[in-house]
């Protein structure tokens, strides 16, 4: 994979989609689960309505998508909490780590930009990122920052969760680049920040 690093001192890479090929993920989660398919279906709703809010934290964002998967699924908010950290996200390591492999490129792109002195960082909408790359089996020693949007205040396309990403790396949005899978999010949040992005087919 080729990127144009040019005035680029940071590269940001989305993680689903971006660093795997997520095909079928929606359909091996529900086979390992598929007693709360209904939860998972509510979920992916709430977060699309989420999409792009600045919550300030972590806590509200989480509140808040908990609140409206408990309305949907008819359970209570705390039910809606146990499921995504008891239920939904070991399910997701479990999957990741059957299933699913890093792209290719990535065990020797990552290094090699460490090697020029460009800062890496893996940023996604959803949590346990670090649990889920080792599924996947990266090295977190290729990854200067390693988070997640809700621990910055709200999902993709903050401006504000990405601007709070850049002074983690200690650089400016001009000096960056998000190379994700999606140009609705991924792209968006390049662009309200004035970062380049590439997108990955």
């Amino acid at each position: 994979m080729h990127l144009d690093l040019e005035g680029v001192r940071a590269v940001v890479f989305d993680l689903d989609g971006t660093l795997f090929d997520k095909s079928k993920l929606p359909f091996y989660l529900v086979m390992s689960d598929p007693l709360y398919m209904f939860v998972l279906n509510n979920e992916r709703k709430a977060r699309k309505t989420l999409a792009g809010v600045y919550f300030g934290n972590e806590r509200t964002y989480y509140e808040t998508l908990y609140g409206k998967v408990a309305i949907s699924s008819h359970i209570s908010a705390k039910r809606a909490k146990w499921w995504y950290d008891h239920r939904y996200m070991p399910t997701m390591i479990k999957v990741l780590r059957k299933h699913y492999r890093l792209r290719p490129w990535v065990s020797e792109l990552l290094p090699e930009l460490k090697r020029k002195g460009v800062k890496v960082a893996v940023y996604s909408d959803y949590g346990c990122v670090s649990q889920r790359l080792d599924a996947l089996g990266f090295n977190p020693e290729w990854a200067d920052v390693i988070t997640d949007a809700p621990s910055l205040g709200g999902l993709k396309p903050s401006k504000e969760s990405v601007m709070a990403l850049c002074a983690l790396l200690q650089v400016s949005p001009g000096e960056s680049l998000m190379v994700g899978d999606k140009d609705e999010t991924d792209g968006e949040s390049a662009r309200r920040c004035g970062m380049k992005f590439q997108l990955v087919q």
